[in-house]
């Protein structure tokens, strides 16, 4: 099959992808476009509605413009109902609890634990050459902040209600 042109379109040839025209691909797009298109008429040879066309299903009525259904706000709330709905509706967050929490000696565990290695390893890139104590140093703050942390960690559960995960 071809065009009134005498060019040939690409359902003749599917497997010649020279003979797909720029002009044809956007005629072909648009084509695709207008056939999505939401207008509500019918779409097939057996009659169905299109998707934009009102349903209209079993259990579906007609109903005079003038007649509202009820909702679920249509009715006139007391001054306790609206007091009610207003504490409600109102959430007031609890206080966030310290971010470094209660404990200096932790914090101070955790900082060696986490902030030696990194300085150690920047003055090691800067510092030539590199001085053995400062080094020596930051081995033990290191070792002591572990130990730290390892001797304050619990060492029983205090919410043992059996053993599953406590959420």
């Amino acid at each position: 099959m071809s065009d009134p042109n005498g060019t040939p379109t690409p359902r003749d040839d599917a497997h010649d992808e020279s003979t797909w025209t720029d002009a044809w691909a956007d005629e072909r797009w648009h084509e695709l476009v207008a056939d999505l298109q939401v207008d509500g008429s019918v779409d097939d040879a057996e009659g169905r509605p299109g998707p934009g066309a009102p349903s209209a299903g079993w259990g579906t009525f007609d109903v005079a413009p003038w007649v509202r259904t009820p909702g679920p706000r249509d009715w006139p709330a007391s001054d306790e109902v609206e007091a009610l709905e207003e504490a409600e509706s109102h959430y007031q967050p609890p206080e966030p609890p310290p971010v470094l929490g209660r404990d200096p000696l932790k914090n101070l565990a955790w900082g060696a634990v986490a902030g030696v290695p990194a300085v150690l390893f920047v003055l090691l890139l800067v510092v030539r050459p590199f001085p053995r104590l400062v080094g020596a140093i930051g081995g033990v703050l290191f070792l002591a902040g572990i130990a730290v942390l390892v001797w304050r960690m619990p060492h029983e559960r205090q919410d043992d209600d059996g053993p599953g995960a406590v959420v």
